[in-house]
């Protein structure tokens, strides 16, 4: 299934200066593809986007319940956090509970995105509540936390067994590469990775409780947006605007998902050059489109999706535009 891709224009006067091709699905809680621009099977690492479905096997274990864990924790498992102190405290506390450190966590440290300035740190990784409910899952399942990020340890077997299942591909060694936490991350048709969310949104073919866990995480990112990406980060915005209506989730290269739950809609876009400023103008532009958004979210993220550029003396120079 192949279309003309999305084309997200870079203007500096009245010139376009750079384009980029954006490949996007737009399906309905059917399955059904409404609309698709570009390859809509494209093999796409969904990086981030997928730690929605991800964090499944954390709830439907029960290992959640078990550790008591909150729904603010919950976000933080779903998370590409910004490493302000909110999100490195939570995390800490957490892992705390657990009779751990941040020395347990596989994800590695890098600068927070709140201070680049500072220095890098394992709980500043936006993955650090990822890897703490990946940890949180290995002691449930009785399991040596080391190594849980292999793709032969219980933790990802685990994990990658319900999210082959939402995606209706069945994920083995040879279609994962490593993502930028360390942890296995695979390469899925674009279309599927989309019917892994459709799946999520609407709990239809699943089981009691994996509906439930679905339900669960959604509730628990969207009550928690600040957690789920942070100050002035477009998933944060956009949730916080949408008030509990939408999900969305970034991820590295370029890549977004969306569920849109009163539209009865998901989104699930590539950039094919990896930027990040074409996946949030295409997600703008076919929230807009697909009237999955309201005046007031499209308000809310209009200035982080569509920017009017400026230089360093705030001289406008340009746009980016659909």
């Amino acid at each position: 299934m192949t279309a003309a891709p999305l084309i997200v224009e870079v203007t500096r006067g009245s010139a376009v200066e750079s384009r980029h091709a954006v490949h996007a699905v737009v399906m309905d809680g059917r399955g059904d593809v409404v609309a698709a621009f570009g390859d809509a099977d494209r093999p796409t690492f969904p990086r981030s986007a997928i730690k929605p479905l991800q964090s499944l096997a954390l709830v439907e274990s029960g290992a959640a319940d078990a550790f008591g864990l909150s729904d603010a924790e919950l976000a933080l498992a779903c998370a590409s956090h910004s490493g302000e102190e909110k999100h490195t405290a939570a995390v800490g506390a957490w892992l705390a509970r657990l009779g751990r450190d941040e020395t347990v966590l596989e994800c590695g440290a890098h600068a927070p995105y709140a201070s680049p300035e500072s220095p890098p740190a394992v709980l500043c990784n936006n993955c650090s509540g990822k890897h703490a409910g990946m940890v949180t899952l290995s002691m449930f399942l009785k399991k040596d936390p080391h190594g849980y990020t292999n793709f032969l340890h219980p933790v990802q077997q685990s994990i990658f067994k319900a999210m082959g299942e939402m995606c209706g591909s069945r994920i083995v060694p040879d279609i994962c590469g490593i993502d930028g936490c360390s942890a296995p991350n695979p390469c899925l048709p674009m279309a599927n990775i989309a019917r892994g969310f459709v799946a999520f949104m609407t709990g239809h073919g699943l089981s009691q409780t994996r509906a439930a866990a679905c339900r669960r995480l959604f509730a628990a990112m969207t009550a928690h947006p600040d957690l789920v990406g942070g100050t002035g980060r477009l998933d944060t915005v956009l949730m916080q605007a949408a008030q509990g209506k939408i999900l969305s989730k970034t991820g590295a290269e370029g890549v977004y998902a969306c569920v849109a739950p009163a539209s009865d809609m998901v989104i699930v876009l590539k950039a094919e050059d990896g930027a990040k400023r074409a996946a949030e103008a295409a997600l703008y532009a076919l929230m807009d489109k697909f009237h999955i958004a309201d005046d007031a979210v499209l308000e809310a993220i209009r200035p982080l999706a569509l920017p009017v550029l400026k230089n360093w003396r705030g001289i406008e120079t340009g746009v980016v535009r659909i």
